[in-house]
């Protein structure tokens, strides 16, 4: 990254009690509901034009790396409409 990121080398890491399980309940309440499926694909997509890989994006977001490939080519496709629930011309939908 060209910019210098001056403030990430005076934070200390974080720590989440029951981390594994506070995961599972975080990936749940992501696939609640339409709008948070779509909010969480669009992240991924993001994450890609950002420069990281599918199966980098995959294991960030708990996702298989053919489901960030389908919504990476759905945008490509079809720009953010791409990204809703039902447009799954080419594949399932994650």
């Amino acid at each position: 990254m060209v910019m210098e990121l001056w403030f990430h080398r005076r934070m200390k890491p974080l720590a989440i009690a029951d981390s594994p399980t506070i995961i599972l309940g975080l990936q749940d309440e992501i696939r609640r509901s339409e709008e948070s499926r779509y909010d969480h694909r669009l992240h991924g997509v993001l994450l890609v034009a950002q420069g990281m890989t599918c199966p980098e994006v995959a294991h960030l977001l708990g996702d298989a790396p053919r489901s960030v490939e389908y919504w990476v080519g759905r945008f490509e496709r079809d720009g953010l409409a791409g990204l809703l629930e039902g447009n799954d011309r080419d594949g399932p939908d994650a």
